[in-house]
């Protein structure tokens, strides 16, 4: 999210006790429906209390807040509890988790993003959703309004723990006004690396405090895995469980963005340069970001941009991830649960996260909305990206992968030898693996 995940401070939510208060909300050994058996939804007279564990920010919780009272509009006795708390991993989130279901508090709907999946379905805190998809209309419904990309990234063994609710991808984002007054024509969409270098060149300009990059680095672990698959190159197995950080394509990936700064000089060094900052105040033409940075462009007043597509070395390819909605393997209240992960995910939310502009919705009918496509012109690139792009490596020592990526690129633009690093981190992530 990125995310997703890809948004660069998170909060997620704390886990509140679940009390089962009277009624039909189930008991503690309530199951998710059979793939084969009937579902019918919880009376509307049921009283109950619910707990959401998620996550988000202001802007966020203005949503969840009417997705609560459109819930209690159907269910007015069931108590719903939605909290924020700002945490700073996805490994700090799901370890909270596990020990308030270890102490009896599970919470009955969990919001995740797919750096924290693999993890969370480690440690057994999703239930399957596969018999609410196949037995309710409204499930079938929702799961076909999907991209099935978006929908795989949530599966295991062949069935759904979550249900898609909003994603980011890598994009290129290019000053128009700056690449017109160079007299650059739009790249076509499967422009190279060697095309892009060639314009970031021609727009780098200048000399000290006056200088101009062609490219700011999003400098992120997600944010910097586009040039790894561009090239055919990943962090992990495709199973997640081996490293393939010394892979001789991820370090040519990974020479390819030290040499963006160092040799060819159309990035600057990044530690302390913001892409986010430098790209509309005209200091970088291009940067790399997902759908999060629209609404903070807009707000400063800068429209003077379009998106592109990745380069590509060897394939047309991007990063991406999402956050999904699972039912709580330990609620005692799993068919209310389902009712609001619906809510959560139908049209009408989708369509609120559309105008909300900081991720890109689940909902192809959402993501083709006027308010979403409004801006900037080839808007509807951010979700036609789903057709090339692959998800975030996510394996369940997601917290160990990503620093040791991360301390591994500063070395390298710092002077390291990108083989001895890459190698290094390589190493540090097995052994991680290994204990688990």
């Amino acid at each position: 999210m990125s995310p997703i995940t890809s948004r660069l401070s998170l909060s997620l939510a704390a886990v509140l006790s679940l009390s089962l208060l009277t009624g039909c909300g189930g008991s503690n050994d309530q199951e998710v429906p059979a793939a084969e058996g009937p579902y019918e939804a919880p009376a509307s007279e049921v009283t109950a209390e619910i707990t959401i564990s998620n996550w988000g920010d202001p802007g966020d919780e203005a949503i969840y807040d009417d997705v609560s009272e459109r819930f209690n509009e159907k269910y007015p006795n069931v108590t719903v509890n939605n909290d924020f708390t700002p945490i700073t991993t996805w490994t700090e989130y799901v370890n909270k988790l596990v020990s308030s279901v270890a102490a009896g508090n599970a919470p009955d709907v969990i919001n995740i993003a797919t750096e924290g999946v693999d993890l969370g379905l480690h440690n057994e805190l999703f239930a399957p959703l596969d018999g609410y998809i196949q037995n309710d209309p409204e499930g079938e419904k929702l799961i076909a309004s999907f991209d099935p990309a978006l929908v795989d990234g949530f599966t295991e063994d062949g069935s759904t723990y979550l249900m898609p609710n909003t994603w980011n991808s890598m994009l290129i984002y290019y000053n128009t006004k700056m690449f017109e007054e160079a007299g650059i024509e739009r790249p076509s969409e499967d422009w190279t690396w060697d095309e892009f270098l060639e314009i970031s060149k021609k727009l780098t300009t200048g000399e000290g405090k006056d200088k101009v990059y062609g490219f700011g680095l999003p400098y992120f672990n997600f944010g910097l895995t586009p040039w790894l698959y561009s090239n055919s190159a990943s962090q992990m197995s495709e199973d997640g469980e081996t490293p393939t950080l010394d892979d001789p394509a991820t370090v040519e990936s990974a020479t390819w963005i030290r040499d963006l700064v160092t040799e060819e000089g159309v990035a600057p060094q990044p530690k302390g340069a913001d892409p986010y900052q430098l790209f509309p105040a005209g200091k970088v033409a291009m940067t790399g970001a997902g759908h999060w940075v629209v609404g903070p462009f807009e707000d400063a007043g800068f429209s003077d941009y379009d998106i592109l597509p990745w380069p590509q070395n060897t394939e047309k390819s991007t990063v991406f991830g999402g956050g999904g909605f699972a039912v709580s393997e330990q609620s005692d209240n799993k068919d209310l649960a389902w009712e609001y992960i619906k809510m959560l995910t139908d049209t009408k939310t989708q369509q609120e996260w559309a105008a909300a502009g900081a991720a890109i919705p689940a909902n192809k009918e959402a993501a083709q909305s006027e308010s979403f496509l409004a801006y900037p012109e080839h808007a509807e690139l951010y979700y036609d990206s789903i057709n090339y792009a692959e998800p975030v490596a996510a394996p369940r020592v997601y917290n160990t992968l990503e620093p040791a990526f991360m301390r591994a690129m500063d070395e390298i633009l710092a002077g390291g030898d990108p083989q001895k690093e890459l190698s290094e981190a390589n190493d540090e992530v097995q052994e991680a693996l290994d204990r688990e």
